[in-house]
């Protein structure tokens, strides 16, 4: 299994600035009884990860003061490395620097605005098994609007923002340690290595579920939601 993650949570939230004020970073904004960033380190104890990489640069010295170097979880003690960039990487450069801190040969990277209580195991299984240099994880992209089907003239079935037969990035991924050099120094890696790794069909895709809870904190609209579920 994989022990070690990056959290990508460098970014300035600016669609969540009605809940952060500019004070505080994204990753702090509550969802019922802890921030976002304990809530996925909560999970990733849960699924077998000791050491956490917070590759940071908004605010980021309120989360280091915040969260400190370990955190104990009901699970495990998570301990906490911190990454923290000077200027903007992008993605790519962001999980270059902080992969620095990575002791092991394979590494997850985690977007640090999801929530999901999915269990990893399989998803591991499936990397070993297709011998992949990365993995992603995958989860059926919900409507953001109500679906119609109609037939011919009437209007058969109205379905509340149903989950579509269509897949998107969940924002959680495993990458080989091997692979860090080929990612870029700046930039986003779903535009450089990830491409690179699809055209050399050793990017492996886990298709989680329908009953996988998962919701991704874009916007005002998508906090609630999480407050709520």
């Amino acid at each position: 299994m994989v022990s070690e993650a990056i959290i990508l949570s460098g970014g300035k939230g600016k669609r969540l600035r009605s809940i952060t004020m500019d004070e505080i970073p994204k990753g702090l904004a509550r969802v019922k009884d802890k921030t976002i960033l304990e809530w996925e380190i909560e999970w990733l104890a849960r699924e077998g990860v000791n050491h956490v990489i917070l590759a940071l640069g908004h605010l980021a010295n309120i989360i280091v003061e915040k969260l400190g170097n370990k955190i104990n979880t009901k699970y495990n003690s998570v301990d906490i490395s911190y990454s923290v960039e000077k200027e903007k990487l992008g993605s790519g450069g962001a999980v270059k620097q902080a992969a620095s801190f990575v002791n092991g040969d394979k590494f997850l990277i985690i977007n640090g605005d999801i929530l999901t209580n999915s269990s990893l195991d399989s998803m591991n299984d499936l990397h070993v098994e297709t011998n992949a240099l990365a993995t992603m994880f995958l989860i059926k992209m919900r409507s953001p609007y109500g679906v119609v089907t109609y037939n011919d003239k009437l209007i058969t079935q109205f379905l509340e923002k149903p989950l579509l037969d269509v897949y998107i990035h969940g924002g959680v991924d495993i990458i080989e340690k091997s692979m860090v050099h080929r990612f870029p120094d700046k930039g986003q890696m779903e535009e450089t290595i990830f491409l690179d790794l699809v055209k050399e069909n050793r990017f492996a895709a886990y298709r989680a579920g329908d009953h996988v809870f998962w919701n991704s904190i874009d916007s005002e609209k998508d906090f609630d939601n999480a407050n709520l579920s």
